[in-house]
């Protein structure tokens, strides 16, 4: 069976790479998501960046986070190694989710995908609740293992662990999803 796989970049913004919620782990994964960004390109399989856009003074997960990503900010802002190009899509959100009150689900339905690959921040947070979401609407989960992390290996390990055994999640390196594309890193 052919697939039609996105990949989706979960806030691999300013402030949770080096900014308000830095996450030296984060900041680990930038060369590996930047290649499989470029090899996805190259393969025209869309990226997706789900970003926290957050309403200041607003927004619910601003009580338990503090502020970070605000809309409008530096901060919001997709780290400049990952360098979004005219034909990648940009998907604000403003909880973990990047499906819950966006059009996510409606532009990867209208590009036809059947696959997202997750990258990004945080594995047991924002990347299980959007591949959470990508499952219960039918979508097959593929995880970067390389492109993903979270502020802990233990957060980490837990989050590809119940992608895994939840979600049905098939957990592959960078270099193998490149391969599949036929493209070089």
């Amino acid at each position: 069976m052919n697939h039609k796989t996105a990949v989706l970049v979960v806030d691999m913004l300013n402030d949770f790479v080096t900014g308000a919620l830095k996450c030296d782990r984060g900041l680990a994964i930038v060369p590996k998501t930047a290649a499989l960004l470029d090899g996805a390109r190259r393969a025209n399989v869309p990226v997706i960046f789900c970003n926290d856009a957050h309403l200041k003074d607003i927004d619910h997960e601003l009580k338990l986070w503090g502020d970070h990503a605000i809309a409008g900010t530096k901060g919001a802002e997709v780290i400049p190694e990952l360098g979004i190009c005219d034909k990648d899509y940009v998907v604000p959100k403003r909880r973990y989710s990047g499906f819950f009150h966006t059009d996510l689900d409606l532009l990867l339905k209208e590009l036809g995908v059947d696959t997202v690959v997750m990258t990004g921040l945080h594995t047991h947070m924002c990347v299980r609740h959007t591949s959470a979401d990508a499952y219960q609407l039918g979508y097959n989960v593929v995880v970067a293992t390389d492109a993903t992390d979270s502020f802990t290996e233990e957060d980490y390990t837990y989050g590809l662990k119940y992608l895994k055994e939840v979600y049905g999640a098939e957990l592959v390196t960078v270099d193998a999803l490149l391969s599949r594309w036929g493209v070089k890193a």
